[in-house]
């Protein structure tokens, strides 16, 4: 039981320090279905589907900044857990 727990507490810390990312990826490929440029500097209007999805897209391909947070985070927490499960593993003899 307690070994599931550790693989879930590590990939449950990945996923959500690679979600930003996910993000971008969705506005790469809703703006090449689309047809659209994503600019960062200004919103471009883009028109699909019957809706502008230029600001969609501008706020979907900023949450890559989230990245500079979530991936150090990730570290941290990663070896934090490689600490821990070394401790466990030296007092265990």
């Amino acid at each position: 039981m307690l070994h599931r727990f550790r693989w879930f507490v590590i990939a449950f810390s990945m996923v959500l320090a690679l979600a930003p990312f996910a993000g971008i990826a969705g506005a790469a490929l809703l703006a090449l279905v689309a047809g659209c440029e994503i600019n960062d500097a200004a919103r471009n209007a883009c028109f699909a589907f019957g809706v502008d999805l230029g600001p969609w897209l501008s706020s979907l391909s900023m949450t890559g900044a989230l990245g500079n947070i979530t991936l150090p985070a990730l570290a941290a927490v990663l070896m934090f857990w490689a600490v821990v499960e070394s401790a466990c593993v030296l007092f265990r003899r």
